[in-house]
């Protein structure tokens, strides 16, 4: 067998090859990009408005401490959470950068942010809770961890 000779199954295999990889690589980079970017939202001051997240029924638990309580539910291919932060002052924003970081196994990643209010801003100095909830579409395998400022709880 010649290594160096262009053959018609060498030039079809590069035909297929050449047609194929492109679709390839998009489909494992839109693949990829939905499984990477987290969602920044920024919480408003009322918290969530979307009711359906504070439906009790069929959540569970995940964290619960004085700072940070974490609910989940699973439905429809959807891994709902939703839950309170304190914020040292009402003039604090949290921010959510909640996504799913790894396709196998599935982990999802609950990463809120408590973002300071600006210089020289005037605000009571009430300890204030707000609300959060969010979604991440993954299968019910997923391993769901939370973070606050970057630190992992517990």
């Amino acid at each position: 067998m010649k290594f160096n000779q262009v053959t018609w199954y060498s030039k079809l295999l590069a035909l297929v090859l050449f047609v194929a990889l492109p679709f390839l690589g998009f489909y494992a980079g839109t693949k990829y990009q939905q499984a990477i970017v987290p969602t920044d939202k920024v919480i408003d001051d009322n918290g969530s408005k979307d009711n359906n997240y504070f439906n009790t029924t069929g959540w569970k638990t995940i964290v619960e401490n004085d700072q940070i309580t974490v609910k989940t539910k699973y439905e429809n291919n959807t891994l709902k959470y939703s839950g309170t932060v304190q914020l040292p002052t009402p003039c604090h924003q949290l921010k959510d950068q909640s996504g799913m970081m790894l396709l196998y196994p599935e982990q999802v990643r609950i990463q809120l942010v408590i973002e300071p209010s600006p210089p020289g801003t005037v605000c009571a100095q009430v300890i204030t809770e707000r609300e959060f909830s969010g979604g991440v579409q993954v299968s019910e395998k997923a391993v769901v961890s939370v973070f606050l400022n970057g630190e992992k709880i517990k």
